[in-house]
């Protein structure tokens, strides 16, 4: 018989549960990761809250990088508002850019974790790009301003 939890594994699985948002639905967790045996984490071996923990962890990583996008389309201009409407358009407008002009081709919630770290560096990107065209562009109008004149 395989060896069950460890009070340390029990504890890091509630953890990761929470953090993944995930804690309501642990009993179905439970009950599909042991195969139907049981609905209760105390009654896990080993091997099966190892899979569960891995699995909460992917979901709370691939939740962050979709905000980590959402984030840098704002800062990107992509996205603007923050009322309850500019929300829902925002999903919409940021959904048709990344089907259009995405490095994936894919909406933000049908992206894997490698396709969403693809999303994340492309923006990373163009916030970047963005942010040195602004400093250039000031660089340029303070040098105009003490009459040095550059191409």
């Amino acid at each position: 018989m395989e060896k069950l939890i460890t009070p340390k594994q029990l504890s890091k699985l509630h953890v990761v549960l929470s953090q993944s948002g995930l804690m309501e639905q642990k009993k179905e967790l439970i009950y599909e990761v042991s195969s139907h045996r049981t609905t209760s984490s105390r009654e896990l071996t080993y091997s099966e809250v190892h899979k569960l923990i891995d699995y909460c962890e992917d979901i709370s990583g691939t939740d962050r990088m979709r905000r980590k996008v959402f984030a840098l389309a704002y800062a990107a201009g992509i996205i603007y508002g923050h009322t309850d409407e500019d929300k829902k358009m925002n999903n919409a407008k940021l959904n048709k850019f990344l089907l259009e002009r995405g490095a994936v081709k894919k909406e933000l919630n049908h992206m894997s974790k490698e396709e969403l770290n693809k999303t994340v560096n492309q923006f990373a990107a163009i916030v970047k790009h963005n942010e040195e065209a602004q400093h250039n562009k000031e660089v340029k109008t303070l040098l105009n301003n003490l009459n040095i004149h550059v191409k």
